[in-house]
């Protein structure tokens, strides 16, 4: 791996990690981190970019069984 070209282009690494730190973005970032799935208020940025939903919504209801009449079972072709 070579890092050459960041450690160019920023000198002290470590001191620009740590002031992201104290970024709202970067917490909203770590608290998301540790749950495992974006937070409501990170999905809603990009929501507000796209113009559509895309945060997790509830499953949709199954499909009914189409309905059998039970007429139709008895009768008898002749």
């Amino acid at each position: 791996m070579t890092v050459a070209p960041v450690l160019e282009r920023v000198k002290d690494f470590a001191a620009l990690i740590a002031g992201a730190a104290n970024d709202a973005g970067f917490a909203v970032l770590g608290a998301a981190e540790l749950a495992g799935r974006p937070t409501a208020d990170f999905v809603a940025g990009p929501e507000r970019i796209l113009k559509r939903r895309i945060a997790r919504r509830a499953p949709a209801r199954k499909p009914a069984p189409p309905a059998v009449s039970q007429q139709s079972l008895f009768e008898t072709e002749g």
